[in-house]
C-alpha cells in the first residue's frame, strides 16, 4: 500500500511538472479512460446529430515514454454493427497542452484531423470534432499508474 501511494506522489509530481513546467517531460508512461463525452455518461453518441451516429461504448488512450499514443476505440455503429477501431499518433506534452500528430494522409483520402487536448493531473481533456464551432469534448482519466523504479 506504502509502495502504491509512493507511486501515486510521484506521478502526481511528474503531471504536475509537465502541467507547469515548459521544460518538464514531454512523453510520459500512462493509460487514460474515457468517463464521459460533453458530460454525458458512456455509452453515449459523440453528438446527438440526425443520421449516421455511432454510440461510444469504450474507449482507452495508452500513451508511452517513446512518444506514442494508441487510441483504442470500442462502439456500436449507427446501423448496429459492433467495432473495434485503433489510432496510432505520435504525441507531446507541452505545459498542459497536449499534443497528437497522426501520420501522413494518404492522396485523396479525407482523413480526420488528430484530437488535441489539455492533460491536468489524472485527467484528459480532447476536443475531437466539432458541431458547428463548438467542439466535442471527451473527458478521460488515468486508470493505469506508470512502471516506476523501486
Amino acid at each position: 500500500m506504502r509502495l502504491r501511494r509512493q507511486k501515486s506522489l510521484l506521478l502526481l509530481a511528474l503531471f504536475t511538472l509537465a502541467c507547469h513546467d515548459a521544460t518538464g517531460p514531454q512523453t510520459v508512461n500512462a493509460r487514460f479512460e474515457l468517463q464521459n463525452i460533453d458530460g454525458r455518461p458512456l455509452p453515449t453518441p459523440p453528438a446527438f446529430t440526425p443520421g449516421m451516429t455511432p454510440t461510444i461504448l469504450s474507449s482507452v488512450i495508452t500513451l508511452d515514454q517513446s512518444g506514442t499514443a494508441s487510441f483504442t476505440e470500442h462502439r456500436t455503429e449507427w446501423n448496429g454493427v459492433d467495432a473495434v477501431y485503433q489510432w496510432t499518433y505520435t504525441y507531446k506534452i507541452v505545459g498542459d497542452r497536449i499534443a497528437f500528430e497522426a501520420p501522413p494522409c494518404p492522396p485523396n483520402a479525407i482523413c480526420a484531423d488528430p484530437p488535441t487536448g489539455r492533460i491536468f493531473i489524472n485527467r484528459m481533456t480532447l476536443e475531437a470534432g466539432h458541431i458547428n464551432s463548438t467542439p466535442i469534448l471527451y473527458n478521460y482519466f488515468l486508470i493505469v499508474l506508470p512502471e516506476l523504479p523501486h
